[in-house]
């Protein structure tokens, strides 16, 4: 069975925008499969909501962490799909960075895609940071990381790297330090 999951979990994990190393040391297969598999549900369950506007909502869920991005027309739809990320049994916190109003423009997104790869390349080639346990999602131009830090000085140092990529207005961390 576990030989059937495992590859199905990759190629899940292929087709995100942002991807985790399976197995790490920080980082259980366990975890990562539950992780993808609320997040599934949850995009489930808001592309079959009703009198919402929920499309354009983008699901990460790392270490329980429920990271909702994206643009919705009215705080309504804002709030709803909130409430659909509490309902996993897998989600332990929910960062709501949804903006109201304004789809982005296709060049505002080659652009965030352009910073999240260049956060990613930057921690990768640093070797403070054990970038296997990060996940980066850039939505204008603010730069998330969520995940797992072995230490607060890793944090601080995955931070300052991310911060230094031209075009980042800003960092937000979802991150836990390992043992805390």
């Amino acid at each position: 069975m576990l030989r059937l999951i495992l590859p199905l979990a990759a190629l899940a994990l292929a087709g995100c925008t942002s991807t985790v190393g399976l197995f790490t040391a920080e980082r259980t297969g366990n975890q990562t499969l539950q992780d993808v598999n609320a997040t599934m549900a949850i995009k489930t369950r808001m592309s079959r909501t009703e009198d919402f506007y929920l499309k354009d909502v983008d699901v990460e869920i790392t270490e329980g962490v429920a990271l909702l991005t994206g643009e919705v027309p009215r705080p309504e739809d804002k709030i709803e799909a909130e409430r659909i990320a509490w309902t996993s049994d897998y989600v332990d916190q929910v960062g709501n960075e949804i903006h109201v109003g304004a789809r982005d423009t296709f060049k505002a997104s080659a652009r965030d895609e352009f910073i999240t790869d260049q956060v990613r390349a930057r921690l990768l080639a640093d070797s403070g940071v054990r970038s296997v346990n990060y996940n980066v999602e850039t939505h204008q131009g603010v730069v998330y990381l969520l995940g797992v830090a072995r230490s607060q000085v890793e944090l601080d140092r995955a931070s300052q790297i991310a911060s230094l990529v031209p075009d980042v207005e800003r960092v937000v961390t979802y991150v836990r330090i390992e043992g805390q």
